[in-house]
């Protein structure tokens, strides 16, 4: 029960730091919340590798569709990391990649039956 919250608020504190990093006009700051943010994958993967099990066993379908989502929204968060720091990123990119994290977020709190 403790990688079902480790993993949720995981998603919650990504959520939060790839936001300010995509939209802080703040080098620095950007600069920082992406490396949290890449600490926040660490944990995000390692609590999903430990429920991977359990939502397999209801669900394994919607199980590999997660896994798959989630980690193409991480490639997909570092890729709007690369816009940003070449300073490319559109503000419409952004905010597509704050929904996925969100889609992401709500396909797991229903994996998870909290």
């Amino acid at each position: 029960m403790i990688f079902v919250w480790i993993h949720l608020i995981t998603w919650v504190v990504l959520f939060v730091v790839v936001s300010v990093a995509l939209f802080s006009r703040n080098e620095k700051l950007s600069k920082i919340n992406m490396m949290v943010a890449r600490l926040g994958y660490l944990f995000a993967i390692g609590s999903g590798l430990m429920l991977l099990p359990y939502a397999y066993n209801e669900h394994p379908g919607l199980t590999i569709l997660k896994v798959v989502v989630a980690v193409a929204v991480i490639g997909l968060i570092e890729m709007g990391f690369a816009r940003k720091q070449r300073q490319t990123l559109h503000t419409r990119v952004a905010f597509i990649i704050m929904l996925l994290i969100l889609i992401v977020g709500l396909f797991g709190i229903y994996l998870a039956k909290i």
